[in-house]
């Protein structure tokens, strides 16, 4: 059997999709990298837009009268829209690799974690505890399930002895990892810290609520040189109503204390967050308030998404905004979020930092990341994993441009 897998979305259909690979691969079957080379098409989708999904159904068209197995949250959550697709698609009836070994006549194997280059993507939990009133991811990964640690620590020593010299923990909210098990992410990460070895970690998203008794913790944890001092946490808006309307179990004010105390206890630390503009009924009072916040706060990463409905969930039954509305708050604040990452790069401009190559670049250059997960553009080319020493030459709105330092 020969499977070509297309992988959408976020990190954890990333990790899905490797589970699917080792299973695969385990039972004598292959990995095709066309999918004009397959038997199956395993297309594992996202849902957490309504153009996303709309990418997706155009994705399944295109694979004419081939099997196509359709995973991931779209299946799951809108299987309907995959009606009018036609050729032989199928859809797993919940997201995660299991449903698709199933109806591939397979069983889970253990395999390694999914390794991009020196990247290892490693899943600490499924699911979430949230009740956030336009999300329709957590009606289909449902609630927190947390890998038991010992499985994540063996994954963490697989992958560095693989080659990986940084390892990204994935989950729908690792912040709330553990909570079902007895245990929280500090205690995890105090485990996994005790592998010797030189690599990086990096802390996917961790939603405010699940932050609020933990901060203290993270911060000696951030303070682990091995640790990039990073941490996104999404406000998603600055207004106290609309975090209310949007099911947030926290208010402005108690997000920007966390912030605060992030930002008291780890120098420098960057701070990623995401917004989403136009929810139902949002004023231009309500969007100031966002605007004032990311002034406040001033996060250097930000993730803008215009509210759109998804079906079943509380929001979707509110009344909306006009989509001109929502563009041109999108705009405004993105402009905003520009104007802020621009001034920062700039000032950064003579800096030395230690960066370690993650990414190719484009010809003739590579991709790197500091202590603070800023990214940096090298002229040259280094293989993956290679650390040096820079200065900062130079700046675009989102990343640095280092120059390599003599030893």
């Amino acid at each position: 059997m020969r499977v070509y897998i297309e992988t959408h979305g976020c990190t954890a259909n990333v990790s899905d999709s490797q589970d699917m690979r080792n299973a695969i691969v385990a039972a004598g079957g292959a990995i095709v990298e066309r999918p004009e080379d397959s038997d199956v098409v395993v297309i594992n989708t996202c849902a957490v837009t309504e153009f996303t999904s709309r990418s997706m159904l155009k994705s399944v068209r295109g694979y004419g009268s081939r099997r196509v197995i359709v995973a991931g949250c779209m299946a799951a959550a809108q299987p309907y829209l995959l009606a009018s697709a036609g050729g032989n698609v199928e859809c797993a009836d919940t997201p995660g690799a299991l449903p698709v070994l199933r109806m591939l006549g397979l069983g889970p194997a253990a395999g390694k974690p999914y390794i991009r280059g020196k990247t290892a993507v490693i899943s600490i939990a499924e699911g979430c505890m949230g009740h956030c009133s336009y999300c329709i991811v957590r009606l289909v990964r449902g609630p927190l399930r947390s890998v038991p640690p010992s499985r994540v620590v063996g994954q963490v020593k697989d992958a560095l002895g693989s080659g990986a010299k940084e390892v990204f923990l994935t989950a729908q909210d690792t912040g709330a990892y553990g909570r079902d098990i007895g245990m929280k992410l500090p205690g995890l990460l105090r485990e996994i810290l005790a592998v010797e070895g030189d690599y990086r970690i990096r802390l996917g998203m961790m939603n405010p609520f699940s932050m609020a008794d933990i901060v203290n913790d993270m911060v000696v944890a951030l303070n682990d040189p091995r640790v990039y001092r990073f941490a996104h946490i999404p406000i998603q808006s600055g207004s106290d109503r609309i975090l209310k309307l949007m099911e947030r179990p926290y208010t402005a004010g108690e997000y920007g204390a966390i912030i605060t105390k992030l930002r008291d206890g780890v120098p420098d630390i960057t701070i990623s967050t995401d917004y989403i503009v136009g929810f139902p009924t949002e004023s231009d009072e309500d969007f100031t308030m966002t605007l004032e916040e990311l002034r406040a706060d001033r996060p250097l990463k930000v993730n803008i998404t215009r509210f759109s409905p998804r079906p079943g969930t509380p929001a979707a039954s509110l009344e909306g905004l006009p989509f001109r509305v929502k563009k041109e708050r999108s705009r405004r604040l993105t402009q905003l979020h520009h104007d802020i990452t621009s001034a920062y790069m700039r000032d950064s401009v003579g800096r030395r930092l230690s960066v370690l190559v993650t990414e190719a670049g484009k010809p003739g250059s590579a991709v790197a990341r500091d202590d603070h997960y800023h990214m940096v553009v090298i002229p040259g080319d280094y293989p993956l994993g290679t650390r040096l020493d820079v200065r900062i030459c130079g700046a675009s709105t989102t990343y640095m441009i280092g120059e390599p330092m003599d030893k």
